[in-house]
């Protein structure tokens, strides 16, 4: 070799390894026993692990956790699903790394082959975080109320069939509360908005200290509200319903008696619900809508149970 051709690799060798340290993706090499042999500044953030612990030391096992990832991932590199036999493209997967937290990654690899043996391979990681952390927030926003943070109409519709889904392949009770407010609109008419807005608020902080972590809260529209309440029967759910008005009254006099009596207290006319076999969830949302307008119709301030049968005129 000449001088000139040894000055050309080693240039070109330096080139490669400051592409590989300055690489703002991880990169992994291991060798055909599966010891890692590369591992920039990107991995050792990514992984938590000092180079100089990994280099030569640990096996990529060691590395992929939990141990079932490294397995998917060399299977993967072995059929033609994700770029062609012996290459990986764009695959997102979970690791955890050595501070156990678990990182999203998209990964591409390829395994490296001499003379037509196997002699390594390469994998280039991508830190997904930032992307999935702004994915759920814009989840989070799409199905969530701006005003009381209870979760929208949208993700009720979701949620209640998913649910109603639950209970009837299980045989577990269901029950649906549908809720309005008695005497709203002259409140806001009255006081504005702005204290309007505040009733609202009280409505769904009291709905949050009424839930258990199994069921779930909503404002549906306007100055109608719901619970889905999971694993109850009508007769429990009437015991709920009765505990949350009650509250709700209590809570009044504390929160908005700076208005003065010039109007009664806003109150909750309740209509519930218990799925029935085979019921479909819209039925089930009419049956207890209907039974909410009986409260309203009866004076409101009470909860009333929903007809088996919607009645027909």
């Amino acid at each position: 070799m000449s001088n000139w051709e040894g000055e050309q690799l080693m240039a070109g060798q330096y080139f490669i390894d400051k592409l590989v340290e300055l690489c703002p993706d991880g990169i992994i090499g291991v060798n055909r026993e599966g010891t890692v042999i590369i591992f920039n500044e990107a991995a050792e953030r990514l992984f938590k692990r000092d180079d100089q612990d990994v280099l030569g030391k640990l096996h990529i096992t060691d590395i992929y956790q939990p141990p079932d990832v490294a397995r998917q991932i060399k299977k993967l590199l072995y059929d033609q699903q994700h770029g062609g036999e012996g290459r990986l493209d764009e695959v997102e997967v979970e690791v955890v790394n050595a501070a156990g937290d678990t990182v999203p990654i998209r990964l591409s690899a390829a395994l490296l082959v001499e003379n037509g043996e196997e002699v390594g391979s390469v994998g280039f990681f991508h830190d997904l975080t930032a992307r999935k952390e702004l994915e759920d927030e814009l989840l989070r926003r799409s199905i969530t109320d701006s005003l009381t943070g209870l979760s929208n109409r949208r993700h009720f519709h979701d949620i209640l069939s998913n649910e109603a889904q639950r209970s009837q392949r299980y045989g577990r009770p269901l029950t649906l509360a549908m809720m309005d407010l008695d005497g709203f609109k002259p409140f806001n008419d009255t006081y504005g908005h702005h204290e309007g807005d505040n009733i609202l608020r009280l409505l769904s902080d009291t709905m949050r200290g009424s839930l258990r972590n199994l069921d779930h809260a909503f404002r549906v529209g306007g100055d109608e509200f719901a619970f889905v309440l999971v694993e109850t029967d009508l007769e429990q759910g009437i015991m709920a319903a009765e505990r949350f008005r009650q509250a709700f009254n209590k809570a009044w006099p504390s929160k908005m008696g700076y208005l003065g009596t010039k109007l009664r207290p806003v109150t909750l006319s309740v209509g519930l619900a218990q799925l029935g076999d085979g019921e479909k969830p819209d039925k089930l949302t009419m049956r207890a809508d209907l039974a909410m307008y009986e409260a309203k119709k009866d004076g409101g301030d009470r909860a009333v149970k929903a007809r088996t049968q919607i009645k027909q005129d």
